[in-house]
């Protein structure tokens, strides 16, 4: 597979872009916003965007979802469902069909796994 052309986003801009979806990650994050944050059209952000990181904007900001998702989980305190919307999942099916598609497994299979090696 060839890889995108276009330019590699900037490691400094790349952190920027990365720091804004982890500080907005509860809410939705649009592609649109982000190329405007780098003074890019939409088309050409997302080319650099996946030449820079391998992946798509929406891609990346799932896995980055499901990583903090995962970090709220440890804490049995917290909902499957306030775990979805505090990761920025529009409900918990959503979030279960990501989940499962990524993970192998649902998220309340994987909390009780959690639960049994702790």
């Amino acid at each position: 597979m060839k890889s995108p052309k276009g330019k590699e986003l900037s490691k400094p801009l790349l952190k920027r872009l990365t720091d804004y979806m982890w500080g907005k990650l509860h809410s939705p994050i649009y592609v649109e916003d982000m190329a405007s944050k780098s003074n890019m059209s939409t088309f050409h952000f997302a080319r650099s965007f996946k030449k820079t990181t391998g992946h798509s904007p929406h891609k990346y900001l799932t896995t980055m979802r499901l990583e903090k998702a995962v970090s709220l989980m440890e804490n049995d305190d917290i909902s499957l469902a306030d775990v979805a919307s505090e990761s920025g999942f529009s409900d918990q099916a959503h979030f279960t069909r990501v989940f499962k598609k990524r993970m192998g497994t649902t998220p309340a299979a994987y909390r009780k796994k959690l639960k049994k090696s702790a």
